[in-house]
């Protein structure tokens, strides 16, 4: 196998683990820039390939844990999830369900009960696409 073809496979993986961002592929295409150096020094083909699995393969047992840690889903809220639990204030009724409110000093769209009004406090529940979902504080 040509020390180009090496080069190439750790460009390749290089590249889809910074589209990826899983910290796998990098260690393919670092045991692939070795390979390709023990291919510069004349290793034998079946050598190299060896060294590709197993350097692979120990890496990422090594960084396991590290990558899991770095890869995990942030633990922030969205801002409008941090919503959910908090009263909002009717500030406008747009029809007899849907209405503009005020969480915080920040205006949000609305589904509202049908009996709330303008200046009434209401409860956030649930989110439904980018509107909140409200009910009545009794």
């Amino acid at each position: 196998m040509d020390i180009l073809i090496w080069v190439f496979i750790a460009i390749l993986f290089i590249i889809f683990e910074l589209t990826t961002n899983t910290f796998v592929l990098l260690w393919f295409g670092i045991s692939a820039l070795v390979s390709a150096a023990l291919n510069y020094l004349g290793f034998d083909i079946y050598i190299q390939f060896a060294v590709f699995i197993i350097l692979s393969l120990v890496l990422i047992f090594l960084t396991r844990k590290f990558a899991i840690k770095v890869t995990e889903e942030p633990t922030k809220k969205a801002t409008s999830e941090r919503l959910i639990g908090m009263k909002a204030t009717v500030i406008k009724k747009l029809s007899a369900n849907e209405a503009i409110v005020e969480v915080r000093g920040e205006k949000w769209s609305a589904i509202i009960p049908e009996d709330a009004n303008v200046d009434d406090v209401v409860k956030i529940t649930s989110i439904d696409s980018i509107k909140l979902v409200t009910e009545k504080i009794d």
